[in-house]
């Protein structure tokens, strides 16, 4: 893996973690998640990414209240993860972008 692929790996384990533990506090049917990242990159050097896209894929047994699916990877994406809030903190700033999907 490149340096930046491992960057975005280290966000899919931050907010798959953190999305994991909140969604068993809110007492849902969780029993699988899996998180996917893809970014966009400045055409020039450093080559920083400029918008991150994660998506949070939620299996489990019987069903999910939407309202706090969402609030869940809301939660772990802009609040809990040191890494999330470090890459969007730094010069300049990087939107990351989130939605989930109910398997």
């Amino acid at each position: 893996m490149s340096p930046a692929n491992l960057l975005l790996a280290a966000l899919c384990a931050c907010t798959g973690i953190t999305a994991i533990s909140l969604l068993k506090k809110m007492k849902q049917p969780l029993t699988g998640l899996t998180v996917t990242a893809e970014g966009d990159r400045q055409p020039d050097w450093p080559k920083a990414f400029t918008v991150i896209r994660l998506v949070y894929e939620i299996s489990g047994e019987g069903p999910f209240d939407e309202a706090l699916v969402r609030k869940a990877t809301r939660l772990a994406t802009k609040r809990y993860c040191a890494v999330g809030g470090t890459i969007e903190l730094g010069q300049g700033g990087c939107d990351i972008r989130f939605s989930h999907r109910i398997i």
